[in-house]
């Protein structure tokens, strides 16, 4: 008897986690609602300290971190892009 719709995502699912993933919902913006606003890098600085007030240093450092790993990848994504 062949296997049911629900019993193939349970397998699956439970494949994925044996290989060591797992899954996780993100929701974005279908559209985008408003034109990103012009801002300079105090601005940012500024705003920026402002949100990040009482973080701890490991916390910062992670934050850090991954901002350089997504700047580096979209400046890679455009330089791969002009490639094209």
């Amino acid at each position: 008897m062949p296997l049911t719709s629900k019993e193939k995502q349970k397998r699956f699912k439970a494949k994925m986690y044996k290989a060591g993933l797992k899954q996780i919902n993100l929701w974005v913006r279908r559209k985008e609602s408003r034109k990103a606003v012009k801002m300079t890098q105090s601005g940012f600085i500024k705003n920026f300290k402002k949100l990040t007030h009482g973080w701890d240093e490991d916390s910062l450092t992670q934050l850090y971190s991954l901002l350089i790993k997504i700047t580096k990848g979209k400046k890679e994504a455009a330089r791969l892009k002009e490639r094209t």
